[in-house]
């Protein structure tokens, strides 16, 4: 299984910094991808799916723990459930299971090597958007992946964000 933390060029220290408190807090080593910035090649609704496809997706097969730069762990990501085919373990809020089946806040997902495959496969069929309604909808597009929402185990950590208002994040800051 791989670790590895989505950013951006001009986001880098950030995601060293997140990549350093995995390892010190956690002893996990995990591997930063940059992947694209907004307005270079794609817009911020969907410039997050272009990069975890292009730079995580298609490169790596094995399972993956696919990490926000600005995620803060309060339990050890190691305790999941790593039987389950996709773990949303820091998300901001919602449930695949309420009226829209959206969750939002993509901060740290599990993925397994059998769910990256039949993601790969989604993503050559379905228009690019924010990424936590394109993660969602394929999780509801696909019950027969074992899927698993605990209660969260980490937070947003507070950032300059170029995609989400300020408002719409910053409540979810905080340890839970």
């Amino acid at each position: 299984m791989k670790f590895v933390i989505l950013t951006y060029l001009q986001n880098l220290s950030f995601a060293e910094t997140t990549q350093s408190i995995l390892k010190e807090k956690w002893d996990i080593d995990a591997e930063i991808v940059i992947g694209y910035t907004i307005g270079e090649k794609y817009t911020k609704y969907n410039v997050i799916a272009h990069g975890m496809k292009d730079y995580i997706i298609d490169v790596y097969d094995d399972d993956i723990f696919y990490l926000e730069d600005d995620v803060r762990f309060t339990h050890n990501p190691m305790s999941i459930d790593f039987t389950k085919d996709i773990v949303w373990c820091v998300y901001r809020r919602g449930k695949i299971t309420n009226k829209n089946h959206i969750i939002t806040g993509s901060q740290a997902i599990y993925f397994s090597k059998k769910s990256i495959n039949r993601f790969k496969t989604y993503m050559t069929k379905n228009k690019f958007k924010q990424i936590d309604s394109y993660i969602s909808d394929f999780i509801y597009r696909n019950p027969d992946l074992t899927f698993q929402q605990p209660k969260k185990i980490g937070y947003e950590c507070e950032h300059n964000s170029l995609i989400s208002k300020k408002e719409h994040w910053m409540k979810y800051t905080k340890p839970n």
